[in-house]
């Protein structure tokens, strides 16, 4: 299964067109996001077709095994005059592993107003499974899996995210995902994690577009704040 994934998240590489490469940021989560105790700010700016957005991510993690941790996330999309928030909770711990891989759960709401109604409204629910194998060179293979409830239209969809990073040194590394939902078309993307400060100040760029979906490219370009040093490799 492992190496079926790998190939599959390989895959959205080489999918891609040129003028993507080498430039997205992973949204699919590693059980151990933040440093033990820690916190870390999040700030980034995407641009796709007809919207840009502004968004901003603070979170935290206690030192207790097993450890748990959570996000806030605020959005904008101007153009649309749209903006939300979302709230996450992840638990894991470090005896959780199996051969290569270890293990987390994560559970996360969004709200979002409407400005065509001027209300708040609860757009989607998640729990997802979170795993991450050890690959040989230096590489590694995220997997997020599990249902979204999508409150508009009261269905229930399962995703499955891929993606597989490659770290070149202790401050660079590349990555390539593929987010995928029964209920929705499939997006890929590249990108790139340079460590400004390593173990402290990352910044990620990122291309990545909807297959089957003209005009669908986004981009986006973030920076990563770590509040307690963290280990570069692979993060």
């Amino acid at each position: 299964m492992c190496a079926t994934f790998a190939a599959a998240a390989l895959a959205a590489f080489a999918a891609l067109p040129a003028s993507a490469a080498g430039l997205p940021a992973v949204a699919t989560e590693d059980p151990g996001r933040v440093a033990a105790g820690g916190c870390q700010v999040e700030g980034w700016y995407q641009h796709a077709s007809g919207a840009n957005a502004l968004l901003s991510n603070p979170a935290c993690s206690e030192t207790a095994a097993p450890r748990l941790g959570g996000n806030l996330t605020a959005l904008q999309r101007s153009k649309e005059g749209n903006w939300g928030l979302g709230a996450a909770a992840k638990i894991s711990d470090a005896a959780w592993r199996y051969g290569p891989a270890r293990w987390g759960l994560k559970v996360s709401t969004y709200t979002q107003r409407l400005a065509e109604m001027s209300r708040f409204e609860l757009d989607n629910a998640t729990v997802l499974g979170l795993a991450t194998f050890t690959l040989p060179s230096d590489m590694s293979l995220r997997l997020n899996f599990g249902p979204r409830y999508h409150t508009p239209t009261g269905q229930t969809s399962t995703l499955l995210n891929a993606a597989v990073l490659w770290a070149l040194d202790d401050r660079l590394s590349l990555a390539g995902e593929m987010q995928s939902s029964d209920r929705a078309s499939t997006v890929q993307s590249l990108g790139t994690n340079w460590w400004l400060v390593p173990g402290r100040l990352g910044m990620k760029l990122s291309a990545g577009r909807t297959i089957g979906a003209p005009d669908s490219t986004t981009y986006s370009f973030q920076l990563n704040w770590h509040l307690l040093d963290r280990s570069p490799a692979r993060r």
